[in-house]
């Protein structure tokens, strides 16, 4: 495959991601808006929510910089030790950001939303596991991208778990 066709089936996949985002997001809230609406408070709990998240992406770049610095002991990980601190920061943002009643948007179906986040955890893990199971996930005793899947699916799955303890406790509360 030449340079040029390459570079447009990325072209390609890039825009049918963005596509279905943007769907999934207009489907997901009651308005059928694709903006999530937060109210003020909402804003800057999420404000502080980013700057934990900032600073836990820098804490974990520095630990893993330190660590390679000293060892070798992270080559396995391969170009995935790259996605490991933004997860790391995500999980932090979406957690921060759920206990701080700043997730939930305004004008989102939560129904939609908890079946979607099953329906995307699921999809990852099963090509994490299929990987697993093709023996795919490690080449050369280095990880490969379905290992990203396998990320995904359990960040999905601690994002729903921390949904339901945050409700659970909401409901205690009242």
């Amino acid at each position: 495959m030449d340079i040029f066709s390459s570079l447009l089936l990325v072209a390609v996949i890039l825009i049918a991601t963005i596509g279905f985002v943007f769907l999934a997001l207009k489907l997901l809230n009651k308005d059928g808006n694709a903006l999530t609406k937060y109210d003020e408070r909402q804003k800057m709990a999420r404000g502080e929510a980013y700057k934990y998240a900032f600073f836990s992406v820098i804490i974990a770049d520095g630990v893993l910089m330190f660590a390679g610095i000293f060892g070798d002991g992270f080559k396995s990980l391969g170009f995935n030790i790259f996605f490991i601190p933004i997860f790391i920061g995500v999980v932090v943002q979406v957690s921060v950001s759920i206990f701080k009643d700043a997730y939930v948007g305004l004008n989102t179906n939560m129904t939609k939303f908890m079946i979607f986040m099953f329906i995307v955890s699921a999809f990852n893990l099963g090509l994490g596991i299929r990987a697993i199971v093709a023996k795919e996930m490690i080449v050369d005793g280095e990880l490969q991208t379905p290992f990203l899947n396998i990320l995904c699916g359990l960040l999905f799955i601690i994002l729903a778990v921390e949904l339901l303890i945050k409700m659970l406790i909401d409901k205690k509360e009242d």
